[in-house]
């Protein structure tokens, strides 16, 4: 579980590792096999899909530019259509549990889920930003949460997610920000582990500079009954954990 004081006082909270090694390596696995299927332009809606680091400014890798061949995933979205098996992860009874203790009830829903890798290298920042509200899938009420399995861990060298703590609760503007505040904390924890997100909390993120991978799955969760004000753009979109059990059983059973 998490620290829900923690969560309350910074907008955000980090447990200790639920994923052990073996399911590290199924993930990273899966994730690195997406990103190729993705990368290869075989798979037009997988590729569709897909945020590529070549469409992003290199301003946000501190104006590095890309060489002639690279490029990466940045973002990969809706990744259970194009792998089921990741649904395993999705609804694993430590994760959901994280999502009931930070949410205050157990009556959830899934609104989306994506991949956000930061490549070595070329990885690009992410700058500061609320979850709440936002243009893709929100709820009509900050009543949700975003929830990151860190693949590989994180830390300050492979990009690590930071946050302006406390700024949940005040009306500070992503612009209003300085470099040097010390409300400004980074999040850094170990691989399997988890780090549940206010809606309302300041975060963003360094460019990856380092030879380090930093792999995400990243989970929004809301409460059942507050309605969504967009539309529902996902094959996940709207369901339950028990939904997401029963899709899985028929992917394995298939």
């Amino acid at each position: 579980m998490i620290n829900l004081s923690a969560y309350e006082h910074d907008g955000f909270a980090i447990s200790s590792p639920i994923f052990d090694e073996d399911d590290l390596t199924v993930m990273r696995g899966a994730v690195d096999s997406l990103h190729q299927r993705a990368l290869s332009g075989n798979e037009p809606d997988l590729s569709d899909a897909c945020v590529f680091e070549r469409a992003q400014p290199a301003r946000k890798r501190n104006g590095r530019e890309l060489a002639v061949d690279q490029d990466a995933v940045f973002i990969l979205g809706d990744p259970t259509r194009f792998d089921p098996g990741l649904l395993k992860f999705i609804i694993d009874t430590q994760l959901t549990g994280i999502v009931a203790q930070a949410l205050g009830t157990a009556d959830i829903v899934l609104h989306f889920a994506n991949i956000t890798s930061k490549a070595p290298k070329i990885g690009s920042g992410i700058s500061w930003h609320r979850d709440f509200p936002n243009k893709y899938i929100c709820p009509a009420e900050p009543e949700m949460l975003r929830i990151m399995i860190c693949l590989d861990g994180m830390q300050t060298d492979n990009g690590a997610t930071a946050f302006v703590t406390g700024s949940h609760k005040s009306s500070i503007s992503a612009n209003e920000v300085p470099a040097n505040d010390p409300c400004i904390l980074t999040a850094q924890c170990a691989p399997g582990a988890i780090v549940a997100i206010h809606p309302l909390v300041l975060h963003g993120g360094t460019p990856n500079a380092s030879a380090l991978q930093r792999r995400n799955l990243v989970l929004q969760w809301g409460v059942a009954e507050c309605p969504l004000m967009t539309e529902a753009r996902e094959s996940v979109t709207g369901m339950t954990p028990a939904e997401m059990v029963a899709q899985l059983s028929s992917h394995q059973t298939a």
